[in-house]
């Protein structure tokens, strides 16, 4: 993507789309994905007889693997941009990643509730219990982390999103409201 962003070769792809090479954001992982997923829109543009491209392209092995790699990041994809939506709370949150852990288990140590990087898990497992409906279910040590928050509030419910078009994150969303109704 680098050497299609030089003057030459930026010129020779104007000339045929106004698609133009995104690089990678060390800080942002959203850029991968853009990246991996312009390269797949900007393929067919690219003149595969340029001597100084062809090198660099990749295989057609290789190919099929980025798309099979594109394929699951759009999931992950999926879930970190609804994690950055407005109106989502602790439990939509946990159960985001819940289903990400379900289709990832390689992720376990990074987002399950367990992780090293949650802070407190029986404040997070409570919040989550809480919003459930399960306060019933609470622990000794989930009572008192949450207890520096204890009032009696209504439940504000979100408005029902359109069922037509539902991505990855949405169907999780979606899948724990429905058991949630039915039990």
């Amino acid at each position: 993507m680098k050497r299609l962003r030089t003057l030459t070769q930026a010129a020779k792809l104007r000339l045929k789309t106004p698609l133009r090479p995104k690089l990678r954001q060390q800080t942002r992982w959203g850029s991968t994905y853009a990246m991996l997923a312009r390269h797949f829109e900007l393929r067919e543009f690219i003149n595969v007889n340029d001597e100084e491209l062809v090198e660099l392209m990749p295989s057609p092995a290789a190919n099929r693997r980025l798309k099979a790699l594109l394929n699951e990041m759009s999931d992950v994809e999926s879930i970190s941009k609804k994690l950055q939506s407005e109106g989502l709370n602790l439990l939509d949150a946990r159960d985001l990643l819940d289903g990400l852990l379900e289709i990832k288990p390689s992720f376990t140590n990074y987002i399950a509730p367990t992780a090293d990087i949650v802070h407190s898990p029986d404040f997070e497992s409570g919040v989550v219990k809480v919003l459930g409906g399960h306060e019933s279910d609470l622990s000794r040590a989930e009572k008192e982390a949450l207890r520096p928050f204890r009032q009696m509030t209504s439940r504000s419910r979100s408005p029902e999103e359109d069922p037509t078009k539902l991505g990855f994150a949405d169907r999780i969303l979606k899948r724990r409201k429905v058991q949630a109704e039915t039990s």
